[in-house]
């Protein structure tokens, strides 16, 4: 009886599927309102449909995708009017979880977002986007956990979540991710000194840069 050869292409997991796409759309390989379609996925990457469909869930879950009506998954997009009540909300929530670092943090605290800063850093500086899009999320996650009001975080990371297109689309840009790596050490060292204003004043602009790139990099000036 002859053998059959091991169908390596049906093997590739959803999690694999998941950080190819998640890395494509980061990187803007694949561009806003670009549609991710199944049976195309299917064919280029091997992957069963169950392994692409789950894909698709978690990048829901991540909010770099939309699921449409007729339209099905495609990567997300937003109006100026999006953007610019997405990033009020994001301001006014973390602004008010800054304003509760009143005093020195601990070293515990300290030597974690050290950590953390310093794999973002040698993530960006190697261009690993994946990993500077886990790192990120890590960094400043622990930061707003750390303020103390864990609903305020929830809804930070809530609004964070919503934006991660917007905030993923700078990563490209060498310029920024080095200014991005400078502003997560200074956070640190306004933590330690338990400076919330100067804190608050560093996230303002840390928040602002991806957001103001997205919109010129995808030209949606004037847009509703």
């Amino acid at each position: 009886m002859r053998s059959r050869k091991p169908m390596v292409e049906q093997t590739k997991s959803w999690e694999v599927v998941f950080r190819d796409l998640q890395r494509a759309i980061i990187s803007g390989e694949n561009r806003p309102r670009e549609r991710l379609v199944e049976d195309e996925l299917i064919a280029s990457t091997g992957a069963t449909r169950h392994a692409i469909r789950r894909a698709f869930d978690e990048l829901l879950r991540v909010g770099l995708v939309v699921r449409q009506p007729n339209k099905g998954v495609q990567v997300r997009d937003y109006s100026i009017r999006e953007i610019e009540e997405l990033y009020e909300i994001r301001e006014c929530l973390e602004l008010r979880a800054a304003s509760h670092y009143t005093k020195p943090a601990g070293t515990e605290l300290i030597d974690r977002l050290t950590a953390i800063a310093s794999r973002h850093r040698d993530a960006s500086r190697e261009q690993r986007f994946a990993d500077v899009f886990s790192l990120n999320n890590e960094f400043h996650e622990l930061l707003y956990r750390a303020a103390g009001n864990q609903q305020l975080a929830d809804a930070i990371i809530h609004y964070t979540f919503a934006t991660h297109p917007i905030r993923t689309r700078a990563f490209p840009n060498e310029e920024l991710r080095e200014i991005a790596i400078r502003d997560h050490f200074a956070m640190v060292d306004a933590v330690a000194a338990g400076k919330g204003d100067e804190l608050a004043e560093l996230i303002r602009t840390h928040i602002q840069r991806p957001k103001e790139y997205y919109i010129r990099a995808t030209n949606i000036q004037g847009s509703i």
